[in-house]
């Protein structure tokens, strides 16, 4: 009972008969307009320009389209209501078939307008076109190579150095018109805008085309070996590292005897963080203690290993070494022998006296050495089976002192030969 006093309400409500009559009209006029046959003509505009055959003129005879009158037409087309106001200009084309032109040449043409397969096209009328033709010049094509530039925008890290970026390909060939090519002079890539790095970088980049004097040039037309540029920023790790020497103890005193100045003491360098990072210090050279008595000077050139670049400049070091407290002593000694002779062979000793100058750091220890604890060693273990006279370096040993050496060369002269 309740139910029916409800729908009795709701039927006798004129809010309800006024949403019912609505929603009869617009179903009425929906079929009514679907149904309508009325011719009406309407203006489209906007509607894009297609070359077509362009891939012909360009691979197979080197041509080109360039100086188009207008990118769009508009035209005025008649037909029936329900069908013509579907069209949209976007879905419309005026096209222009090109594939079958031979030679550069000044050209108007008519275009072929074609309509989306959502409209009836046979029941289309075209009343007017605007413009009836096209106006535009087939040019002979041009090619050419230019270099890749550009810069890097963003930020190296504190302690890092950058190198000089690098592109690839460096070069890229544009292929078009001879009046657009000729303009250009090189292609810009600009990469890493708002990147902070402390590590070599990497991006695929587009690039512009530029002129000679740094204005853009238009792509319209060109083709391309590439569409983007891998551009790189190649980053080192900087380093601030002490030179040094390898001072080979000798003549009776050590490192530790010595005062030794650099000039300069250090240099700054830059290279792959792996080697750098484990980089503490750059040797120069090595100096043998038993080469000189109280001093020694030397310049010696900075060396570094593959990968390692001296951001200094400073190619050459000068080496002072100073021995100080120390005293020498000359002696003349008989006590000569030889080693390392070759199984087979014999050595005689041709040098009769060798006159040898110890350096020790106490006087009073050369006083107590005689000829008789010295002992002149020539060693011929690298002579194999050499036979003849040989000048050969000899090692100087004293016995029973551990803190006394010979300085300078010894040297001795030596007969080879079979037994």
């Amino acid at each position: 009972m309740e139910q029916k006093k409800r729908t009795k309400k709701l039927y006798d409500s004129k809010v309800f008969w006024m949403i019912v009559s609505l929603l009869c009209s617009l179903v009425m006029w929906a079929y009514v307009s679907s149904l309508d046959s009325t011719d009406k003509e309407i203006t489209v505009s906007g509607i894009a320009v297609e070359f077509r055959g362009q891939d012909e003129l360009l691979a197979d005879r080197s041509l080109s389209i360039a100086s188009v009158d207008t990118e769009t037409v508009s035209i005025v087309v008649r037909g029936e209501r329900s069908n013509i106001t579907k069209l949209r200009s976007s879905d419309i084309k005026a096209v222009i078939d090109v594939s079958n032109i031979t030679q550069p040449n000044d050209m108007t043409w008519a275009y072929k307008l074609e309509f989306p397969d959502y409209v009836d096209a046979n029941s289309i009328t075209v009343v007017r076109k605007n413009p009836e033709t096209i106006n535009f010049t087939v040019v002979r094509n041009a090619k050419k190579t230019v270099e890749v530039k550009g810069s890097f925008e963003g930020t190296i890290a504190e302690g890092c150095v950058a190198e000089e970026f690098v592109f690839e390909p460096g070069t890229i060939v544009v292929e078009g018109p001879e009046a657009s090519i000729e303009k250009i002079d090189h292609a810009w890539v600009t990469f890493g805008k708002n990147q902070t790095i402390e590590s070599t970088y990497s991006e695929e980049a587009a690039f512009i085309l530029m002129d000679a004097d740094d204005n853009p040039c238009s792509k319209e037309g060109l083709m391309f070996s590439v569409d983007t540029i891998k551009a790189t920023q190649p980053i080192l790790k900087s380093k601030e590292v002490p030179l040094r020497v390898n001072l080979i103890s000798g003549g009776g005193i050590t490192a530790a005897d010595c005062t030794v100045s650099i000039d300069p003491q250090t240099i700054k360098i830059a290279g792959d963080s792996r080697i750098v990072d484990d980089l503490d210090f750059i040797e120069i050279g090595a100096i043998d203690l038993s080469s000189f008595v109280s001093g020694y000077e030397h310049t010696f050139t900075i060396e570094l290993e593959e990968g390692i670049q001296n951001l200094t400049g400073v190619s050459e070091a000068k080496v002072i070494v100073e021995v100080e407290g120390t005293s020498t002593k000359t002696f003349t000694t008989t006590n000569i022998s030889c080693r390392g002779v070759s199984s087979g062979y014999n050595a005689t000793i041709d040098t009769k006296e060798v006159e040898v100058t110890l350096r020790a750091l106490s006087s009073e220890v050369l006083e107590s050495i005689t000829a008789d604890d010295i002992s002149v060693i020539a060693d011929l273990s690298d002579y194999g089976a050499t036979t003849g006279q040989v000048i050969v370096n000899a090692k100087v040993l004293v016995s029973g002192y551990d803190n006394v050496g010979a300085i300078g060369e010894v040297r001795v002269t030596v007969t080879i030969y079979k037994e």
